[in-house]
């Protein structure tokens, strides 16, 4: 997501782009830091992996305890395949929400509220 956010070109010369750049990686470094300590109450031991985005994906499979993360992650890079490893994904973070005796309906607040639901998953 960071190098995405980095290469994106800006048709305007105000500082909205580069607040709203600022805000993207903020926003990015929050979540990263949020899965990594939720991966470490879940006993991943790479919990580091949150910080790289498809490593982040591996320690979020073995998080959910997935019987086989390394392939979930690879078939969640395919185009059209990845449908069923987003649903594993969904899956695996009701695992991880049962795991930290959390409702698993707070991830459906995960499109609006994303960083401040895994703020309380991994602190709350």
């Amino acid at each position: 997501m960071l190098p995405l956010i980095l290469a994106q070109s800006s048709s305007g010369s105000d500082g909205s782009s580069a607040l709203s750049s600022l805000i993207s990686i903020i926003v990015y470094l929050a979540s990263s830091f949020f899965c990594w300590k939720i991966y470490e109450k879940c006993g991943v031991e790479n919990a580091w992996f949150a910080w790289i985005p498809i490593l982040g994906t591996y320690a979020n499979f073995q998080a959910g305890d997935e019987e086989n993360p390394l392939l979930w992650t690879i078939l969640a890079c395919i185009p059209c395949i990845n449908i069923i490893a987003i649903v594993k994904l969904i899956i695996a973070w009701v695992v991880i929400c049962r795991k930290l005796e959390k409702s698993p309906w707070l991830l459906l607040l995960m499109p609006c509220f994303s960083v401040l639901i895994l703020g309380y998953l991994a602190y709350g």
